[in-house]
């Protein structure tokens, strides 16, 4: 399965998860709000150092609504580690 990340274009804090690759059925937080794709993630082939279990809350909740809201900020990995931002919240 997969679940897509996205961000609020117009703040950068605001971040949601969706089942639709779209975006469409993640509600605005804003007038303002504009959710761009940020990355597709594969929910078994989970990339270091994420782990499957350290998701469950969050795809428990998207079983129920189809997307899940948070605030966050991207952060830089260590190099070698990751290729693409992670997610700290």
């Amino acid at each position: 399965m997969f679940i897509y990340l996205f961000r609020d274009e117009s703040e950068s804090e605001n971040f949601a998860f969706s089942i639709d690759a779209t975006g469409e059925n993640i509600p605005p937080i804003t007038p303002h709000t504009e959710w761009i794709l940020l990355e597709a993630i594969n929910t078994l082939t989970f990339a270091e150092p994420w782990d499957i279990d350290d998701f469950r809350p969050v795809l428990e909740h998207l079983k129920v609504d189809g997307y899940y809201l948070f605030h966050g900020e991207l952060v830089k990995p260590a190099l070698g580690k990751r290729r693409h931002p992670s997610l700290e919240c």
